[in-house]
């Protein structure tokens, strides 16, 4: 009798003493599984934090530049060459990952192909490359400017070599407004008709259809006339037209016929900062194809306008195009007529000017796994400093 309750006492502390070691081991468990959580999300939002500043380094750097260019515009002597507004044409992306590939392979230095590669495939790079990157003096001090973690790249874009979509709000006829002009113009290549063609797609039905977007009233601007608000109260879920300009050029994909590969073939040429004015010694080839049929007296095909961008520079890669300095519509025009043999209407080179003063700066940071882009608007034509229209966090 006694040996079983010795047994049944011992079955028992064993039994507890299993318990308490499983809820023992729970426990730990959890507190090791929460510290860890914790310190992850500690070290990512480090990251963050510090990918953000690095974001805004890119920013400010530009902000600089823009600041200097805008005192450089104001200088009658560098007016009269052209080259009030050239200042940040000569610096338009920034990347220090790209830095640092440069100077790590520089001298006698060398770079594994792994580190090669994996900034070929993703734009970071190693640790390696960051090391070799830290070392050496510089004017300053006894560290590299590059001595720091993570990384940053920033993009300048004028709003002025782009097609300012607010400028539609207009009491013009929907084929007789500038901005509407350019867009169609841009896309009357032959191969972009044709495209439009097979998609059965008309092109001024869906410009039309930005002007419903930003004008006032509630009557379509082209296609088959009725009410704006038609083309989207029978969406899931419904909306209505805003009558009201652009907040953000993101927003041109609520509008019917822009959220598909219409914005994805065209929509990196629009902008809603511009404040109507065209750059005309910042446009790409593409825009100023768009400004040629536009404005030319006679319609002209793809490729009497491919002539014209052939480079007819001797011995030399450059084009006519890369050296061109334009100080008005006039001097766009005689130009054009001297150049490509194209007769301009100059009446139809509207709001055309030959310096930018609204930009974009789009500027990302990157730490570990982190990273953060900030997006600007900066605005020149009041401010000497710049005003800033916009910002964005991603």
């Amino acid at each position: 009798m006694n040996l079983d309750r010795r047994h049944r006492r011992s079955g028992v502390a064993i039994l507890t003493a299993v318990v308490t070691i499983a809820i023992m081991v729970a426990i730990v468990t959890e507190v090791t599984y929460l510290s860890r959580s914790k310190s992850v999300i500690a070290y990512n939002q480090r990251n963050r934090v510090q990918a953000y500043w690095l974001a805004r380094s890119g920013v400010n750097i530009y902000t600089l530049i823009l600041a200097a260019n805008n005192q450089l515009g104001q200088n009658s002597y560098i007016q009269q060459f052209g080259l009030g507004d050239s200042l940040w044409q000569m610096i338009p992306y920034l990347n220090t990952g790209l830095m640092r590939m440069l100077f790590a392979t520089e001298g006698s230095n060398s770079v594994s192909d792994e580190s090669i590669e994996q900034f070929k495939t993703d734009g970071t790079v190693s640790e390696e490359v960051s090391e070799l990157t830290r070392e050496g003096t510089s004017v300053f001090n006894d560290r590299n400017f590059l001595d720091f973690e993570g990384d940053f790249s920033a993009e300048l874009v004028d709003n002025e070599s782009r097609i300012d979509l607010n400028q539609l709000n207009s009491d013009l006829p929907l084929q007789e407004i500038p901005a509407a002009q350019q867009i169609f113009s841009l896309m009357n290549s032959e191969e972009a008709a044709q495209w439009f063609l097979e998609q059965n797609i008309d092109r001024w039905e869906i410009i039309g259809n930005i002007k419903d977007w930003v004008d006032i009233d509630s009557v379509r601007s082209a296609g088959l006339g009725g009410y704006e608000d038609n083309l989207y109260n029978t969406l899931e879920p419904p909306y209505l037209t805003k009558n009201a300009p652009f907040d953000t050029i993101e927003e041109v994909r609520l509008v019917d016929g822009w959220n598909g590969e219409v914005c994805e073939r065209y929509c990196e040429k629009l902008t809603i900062w511009s404040n109507g004015k065209f750059n005309l010694n910042s446009f790409d080839e593409e825009m100023h194809r768009a400004t040629i049929r536009a404005s030319a007296i006679t319609p002209i095909n793809d490729a009497t306008l491919d002539a014209c961008f052939v480079s007819n520079v001797e011995n030399s890669v450059l084009s006519v195009w890369d050296i061109a300095v334009f100080n008005n519509a006039n001097d766009y025009a005689s130009f054009i007529q001297n150049n490509c043999g194209i007769e301009i209407d100059k009446s139809k080179l509207q709001n055309m000017t030959s310096t930018s003063k609204v930009f974009t700066v789009t500027s990302t940071g990157l730490v570990g796994n982190s990273s953060v882009t900030l997006q600007t608007v900066i605005d020149y034509n009041s401010q000497g400093a710049g005003e800033v229209k916009y910002w964005r966090i991603e």
